[in-house]
């Protein structure tokens, strides 16, 4: 069991429109396939104190990496097209992988 983690960054103002596309859009794209699961949604605080906007963790559960390696090959381009479109350059992310050690 493995977790996919997106980071986004969200410019300020941008939080309830990105919420909206988060369970609307990326969610239901995420788990079309069967093999993305219970998505969890994590607010990351920042030591530093960002200013400007805020970064939103999501986080899938799925079983291999071969799993991630076809939706990688079947789905990304996708969700990075619908965050271009929708956002522009004002949502901003990155993808791991997080695999359990204890």
């Amino acid at each position: 069991m493995y977790l996919f983690n997106t980071t986004f960054y969200i410019e300020d103002g941008l939080t309830d429109a990105w919420m909206k596309w988060l369970w609307n859009v990326y969610s239901p794209m995420m788990q079309s396939s069967g093999k993305f699961t219970h998505p969890l949604v994590y607010r990351v605080h920042s030591l530093q104190g960002e200013e400007g906007s805020s970064s939103i963790a999501v986080q899938f559960s799925v079983q291999s990496v071969e799993d991630i390696a076809q939706w990688e090959e079947e789905i990304s381009g996708r969700v990075a097209q619908s965050i271009q479109e929708i956002f522009g350059t004002k949502v901003l992310y990155f993808w791991t992988v997080l695999e359990p050690l204890a």
